[in-house]
């Protein structure tokens, strides 16, 4: 059987190259292989291969040919008689949670950008990782024995079942702060790199009570042990999930303020929620993965706008934030797909299926023709949400089917076909209602309709209060950004009074009226006009100087609070509190 085995070091960060060598027994004659062009979970095609340097081969003494056969794509002529090995170095020095990162203080890296998979192996792999004398590894693979001191470093053993095992394991290497939890029996390791304004005791104390909340959602607990990396670095944010670990990128300054540690603990739920919505519960092109290429699926909106509807809901539930702050970001959310014309371009499915040349390639008009799958997905989800609760008359809702949707589509078998196989599971957890359910599907999901949030909100006792007390009183149809003294066009409306006068992205504007202005100057010269007004906007295209003229429009409501009636009923009142309390399951 062919087999190959994995050497990866970290020793030498100055350059910050990751050395790595593959033995490959019993290889083909035209042994491949391959190095990922993206990495799951991160829906863009990344070209890794870029950071490939300094490919060798041999058998024994004898230098083996190789040749590149794409972008991605080694061959090696060997013989199948002898053990092959294949090395080179990847360059290191992205901090980021889908990439490598490689200095003197630490070590990170996803196999995926790392290492290549070996055509024709599919076995279990044994995977070394050397790091300097005295620095630990963490990572989710099971650690085969104790490490090996060498001269100048330490060799760390594990096992990965699969290749797909190997690339969903990020690992940790450095001198880490490492803290402990046990929830049901399970140990919960937090893995700490860099320092801030943590507390680092608070923090664990509180990813705690989002697990054990986590945990009440689902029926089952899919891992043996689990681990947050967290990377915590200037102004920065990101996470990515896996199957028993999650690596969080968090602002070293975020834990003080109340608002900003609310955002790390919302990242960290939601990542955390993904070991169950999209490492188990997937769409079918979600795993096993083509590596090579992308994995379309229309289905994003389940995997991530459901989880970003849970991870402040389940915050909420577990007393980590209050009911009221829950309803501010819940109408953040609202307000912030209200604020965008794609919304009527886009649906949620093709947001999905287009996440690989737009979502994260987002540019000057990507607000007009796109949505995002997390915020709207988020939003669609609160509104399936109740529509499930209302039709069973609050006996079933969402969590239910997220519960079926995990007893019926376990990671060990298919993922969820690109069919209306949620949809019919819906309606079995409602025992009827498939007209409801599909015509909600075509509306909000596969099509542009606009909800109807007042009615919506009405089912738990609330009305949307729109206002626009912090807004000039007229607009321009524009979204401008100050770039030192220059006042920048981000983005312009489309069929709005800017879009209409030709003024376009990346022009900048100069004055209104004859008047000079900036971002401040603009907003007060707005709140003096009434739509309809007539005024004349002068700006430079490039290094050309122009002058327009705009009919101002009214300004839209941009702020939304989520605000109770004023005579609830008692069933909505029951409804808010259900909706807002953890769930009780049948045993």
């Amino acid at each position: 059987m062919k087999h190959a085995t994995y050497e990866i070091s970290v020793c030498h960060h100055t350059a910050h190259l990751i050395d790595v060598c593959i033995t490959v027994h019993h290889p083909s004659t035209q042994q491949q292989f391959m190095l990922p062009v993206w990495t799951p979970g991160s829906y863009l095609v990344r070209e890794y291969a870029r950071h490939v340097r300094d490919i060798r081969a041999s058998q024994g003494e004898h230098a083996c040919a190789v040749h590149k056969v794409d972008k991605s794509t080694w061959e090696v002529e060997a013989s199948a008689d002898a053990p092959l090995v294949l090395s080179y170095r990847v360059y290191a020095y992205e901090l980021s949670v889908r990439t490598n990162h490689l200095d003197d203080t630490h070590a990170f890296f996803n196999p995926a950008a790392v290492c290549m998979h070996v055509q024709g192996v599919t076995s279990a792999l044994d995977v070394f990782v050397d790091v300097p004398v005295s620095w630990h590894v963490a990572t989710q693979l099971p650690l085969r024995n104790a490490p090996q001191h060498h001269q100048s470093f330490d060799r760390w053993s594990f096992c990965a079942e699969t290749y797909d095992a190997l690339v969903d394991a990020p690992f940790e290497c450095g001198s880490h702060r490492i803290l402990t939890f046990t929830v049901a029996e399970i140990p919960h390791y937090v893995v700490i790199w860099g320092h801030g304004n943590e507390d680092a005791h608070v923090l664990v104390r509180d990813i705690e009570r989002a697990v054990r909340a986590v945990m009440a959602h689902f029926a089952t607990i899919p891992y043996q042990h689990y681990y947050f990396i967290l990377h915590l670095a200037d102004g920065m944010y990101g996470g990515l999930e896996h199957s028993a670990s999650t690596v969080c990128l968090c602002d070293k300054w975020g834990f003080a303020r109340q608002r900003d540690y609310e955002r790390i603990l919302g990242l960290i739920t939601h990542e955390f929620y993904h070991t169950w919505n999209v490492k188990s519960i997937r769409p079918a092109p979600l795993g096993p993965f083509n590596y090579a290429k992308e994995n379309y699926t229309r289905q994003l909106w389940l995997v991530e706008g459901v989880t970003s509807y849970y991870d402040n809901l389940i915050m909420c539930r577990a007393g980590m934030i209050s009911p009221q702050r829950y309803l501010e970001l819940l109408a953040d959310d609202i307000s912030t797909v209200q604020r965008l014309p794609g919304r009527h371009v886009q649906s949620l499915a093709d947001a999905s299926f287009d996440a690989w040349i737009r979502y994260y390639r987002p540019d000057e008009n990507s607000p007009n023709v796109s949505v995002s799958y997390y915020v709207k997905g988020a939003v669609v989800a609160f509104a399936l949400d109740v529509l499930v609760r209302t039709l069973s008359q609050g006996r079933v809702s969402l969590d239910h089917v997220m519960r079926h949707l995990e007893s019926t589509f376990p990671w060990t078998q298919p993922g969820i076909p690109e069919d209306d196989t949620v949809q019919r599971i819906i309606a079995t957890c409602l025992g009827g209602h498939q007209q409801h359910i599909d015509a909600f599907f075509e509306k909000y999901i596969y099509g542009y309709t606009e909800l109807d949030y007042e009615l919506l909100l009405a089912t738990i006792g609330l009305y949307p209060h729109w206002h626009t007390a912090e807004d000039p009183a007229t607009s321009l149809g524009v979204v401008v950004r100050q770039d030192g003294t220059r006042l920048i066009v981000a983005t312009v409306a489309p069929d709005g009074p800017a879009a209409t006068a030709g003024i376009s992205p990346f022009d900048e504007l100069i004055a209104i009226n004859g008047a000079r202005i900036d971002q401040q100057r603009l907003k007060a010269r707005l709140n003096e006009l009434h739509a309809g007004d007539a005024v004349t906007v002068t700006y430079f295209r490039r290094d050309e100087l122009r002058t327009t003229t705009c009919h101002v429009a009214q300004t839209q409501p941009a702020h939304l609070s989520l605000v109770p009636l004023p005579n609830q009923t008692d069933e909505q009142l029951r409804a808010y509190q259900h909706w807002l309390s953890m769930p009780v399951w049948e045993i």
